[in-house]
């Protein structure tokens, strides 16, 4: 007869396999395939019983204290997104995949103890590309787009961010190696990768986005370079326009918003997507802000659009993300992802230019603004101006 183990003795035994995880600093890489991104992580296990997984990308830090460990194999969520990180381990290795649910996509991923980010390989000097940036993406084509790259370099180590018209691309963390610039960001939805070479007028290379999905780009040194200003990209009409709530809270039913609890007050409606992680930039700002202001005639509304859609995924992707930002406003699924389905509770707009996107609705029910991207955390004064100029625009407004 097999010896029945006592809880005691299984508690045990899963704490001790999960600490041949070593801790320190690890090098994950995911595995697309046409280019690697690396990305770096810290271990560590500060409860004593799993392990604490830190992703690292310049300045930003994002905690996961919810690993789970089953045997020889570690699970690892990337919550509020409806991804996750499934790896057989040892203490110095991982294998496994790279699984985004919400796009029924798996990626090989691998990590391996102790190793840098990147690794310089040459000996030659490198150009500086410290400062500002005017990029264009795929410069050739008829889907050319803009954006600018905001950079500071510290020796060979690069960090920065480069700002598009669909919102920023967040943290990211490299090196310059010889004439070539080695980016990588990986924020848990996505991961990305920008590789350039110096050439006499600036640089060019190719920006990786995902499985079979990239496009080049050229960089000129610019000081002055903007992209449009977000709160002037859409113009409003002030008195004309009313938002059509039924079909804002459509991926519910036409009654799934009462909009009379909105009389009288300043209403802040965002559109987005759980997928998005510009989305969750906007929700903490939001989530924060609502906190401090939430006693004054104000209200926000959130309206979700999600990818692999269904109503029972998305009502459950939009409860889940609800309890995970801990979020005290209002939220409504839209429908599927689409940003010409985002637009339709406007009549003003053919599509929405980006998720997120907000609109501010004043106290008669018109809409007053649309703020067409987000430029989150990553780009610094930027960032610092939204707040700004967001809080500028609902004082006057609470002020009519």
């Amino acid at each position: 007869m097999k010896p029945i183990l006592s809880i005691a003795t299984l508690i045990f035994c899963l704490i001790s396999n999960a600490q041949l995880i070593k801790s320190g600093q690890w090098r994950g890489t995911i595995h697309y395939d046409s280019a690697n991104v690396p990305f770096t992580f810290e271990v560590g296990y500060p409860q004593g019983e799993v392990p604490e997984i830190t992703i690292v990308n310049g300045m930003d830090r994002n905690v996961i204290r919810n690993a789970v460990i089953e045997g020889d194999s570690i699970f690892i969520p990337l919550d509020p997104f409806d991804v996750e990180i499934r790896a057989r381990y040892s203490a110095m290795e991982m294998n496994g995949f790279y699984k985004k649910y919400y796009r029924d996509m798996s990626i090989p991923f691998s990590a391996v103890f102790g190793k840098p980010r990147m690794v310089k390989n040459s000996v030659r000097p490198s150009p500086m590309i410290e400062g500002r940036w005017a990029i264009t993406f795929s410069p050739n084509s008829s889907d050319m787009s803009k954006g600018v790259g905001l950079f500071r370099t510290r020796g060979n180590v690069v960090t920065g961010t480069i700002m598009t018209q669909v919102s920023d691309y967040r943290f990211f963390e490299g090196i310059l190696d010889g004439d070539s610039i080695k980016l990588s960001c990986f924020d848990g939805a996505h991961a990305f990768a920008f590789l350039g070479k110096k050439m006499e007028d600036g640089w060019v290379g190719e920006m990786v986005y995902d499985n079979s999905y990239s496009e080049p780009w050229i960089a000129t040194y610019d000081a002055e370079a903007e992209l449009a200003d977000p709160f002037g990209m859409v113009k409003v009409e002030p008195g004309k326009e009313k938002p059509y709530y039924d079909l804002l809270g459509a991926g519910e039913g036409r009654d799934a918003i009462d909009p009379t609890k909105y009389e009288g007050k300043v209403l802040i409606i965002q559109l987005f997507g759980t997928w998005c992680p510009n989305s969750l930039d906007q929700t903490q700002y939001l989530v924060d802000w609502y906190k401090k202001n939430q006693e004054r005639d104000i209200a926000i509304l959130a309206s979700s659009f999600e990818a692999n859609y269904s109503q029972e995924y998305g009502l459950e992707r939009l409860e889940k993300y609800r309890k995970i930002n801990e979020i005290p406003y209002d939220m409504v699924l839209g429908g599927r992802l689409s940003k010409t389905g985002a637009a339709t509770p406007f009549p003003f707009m053919q599509r929405i230019e980006a998720f997120p996107t907000l609109v501010i609705v004043d106290k008669q029910g018109f809409v007053r603004y649309v703020h067409s991207y987000f430029n989150g955390p990553a780009t610094g004064e930027y960032f610092k101006a939204f707040d700004e100029r967001f809080n500028e625009i609902i004082e006057s407004l609470l002020a009519e």
